[in-house]
This record gives structure tokens, sequence and C-alpha cells, in this order.
């Protein structure tokens, strides 16, 4: 069967966990705590991801940004030593830290970490932005804001006029 009860899934927009299935319904309840009656067509005709079917490992990727002015191989010492110490990321499979892009304001970085349980991804999603953004203030390493260029151009109103 391609869900069980005690299966984390996520059914066209409907995430959760799977707590009951019937003849014309399953009862899915959701990271609020509020169950949600599917009916067992949308597993026929949705798009059905059942997220820990054979294994409940998943990988959390954890976008972040430095400055153009950063100190790059410093920021990649930190991205690791945050993988290293916290506590509920997996070091099987091995996580890894890329250099993704050049942004409009950042150079930009995807960490790819691992989690035993569906339930430790927010708990790391938290722990890593805070291991890192401490990391960065003690060593001034900016995560930069958007930059933007405006052009004002000037015209001569005559008198009375107004500018819309």
């Amino acid at each position: 069967r391609p869900i069980r009860v005690g299966d984390t899934v996520t059914v066209g927009d409907i995430s959760g966990k799977v707590t009951r299935i019937q003849i014309r319904a399953t009862t899915i309840v959701d990271w609020d705590q509020k169950e949600l009656i599917v009916p067992n067509k949308m597993f026929i005709t949705d798009k059905v991801v059942n997220w820990t079917l054979t294994d409940p490992v998943t990988r959390i990727v954890i976008p972040v940004g430095i400055s153009y002015d950063a100190d790059e191989a410093q920021a990649l010492r930190i991205f690791k030593q945050a993988i290293e110490e916290s506590p509920l990321v997996l070091q099987e499979p091995e996580p890894s830290v890329f250099f993704v892009g050049f942004g409009d304001s950042s150079l930009d970085f995807k960490l790819h970490v691992f989690v035993r349980d569906m339930g430790d991804r927010y708990p790391v999603i938290d722990d890593m932005h805070r291991r890192i953004r401490h990391a960065f203030k003690e060593h001034n390493i900016e995560i930069p804001f958007p930059q933007r260029d405006l052009h004002i151009r000037s015209s001569s109103l005559a008198a009375g006029q107004q500018a819309i």
C-alpha cells in the first residue's frame, strides 16, 4: 500500500500524518493538529508525496546569502561548523554546502542537511539559522538586503502645474 497509518503525506495542498484510513476517506492530522478528512479519490487523482513510505529521513535545503564583500572561505567554515554542531542533523547521508550563484545583492549558498524525522525539520532550520546568524555577527559577515538603483527624472513643469 502506498499509504499507511502513521505515514507523513502531502496530497494536493494538504500535508500531515495519516491517522485513519477508511473505505471512503482518510483522516490526516495537519501541523496545526487539525483533523482533515480527505476523500480517497484524491489519493488516486492528485499528486501524492509519502514522505515516510520507506524511509523517514528527509533533506532540508537552507538558502543563505552573504554580501559580495564577505570572506567566502570563512562563511564556508561557519556553515560546516553549524552543520557539525547541530544535534539533529544527520551525518549520513552526508550534509553538503554549495555555492549556487551570484545574486542581485549576494553570493548565494545552499546547505543540504538531512534529518531523521519530519518533526525535526523546523527545529533544525531554526537551530541552523541561529547558529549561522550568531557566527556571522561574530565574524562580521553581512547578510545583505536587496539593493535597488533608483533613476529619478526631473522635468520642468509650467508654473501652476502639479506632478501626479
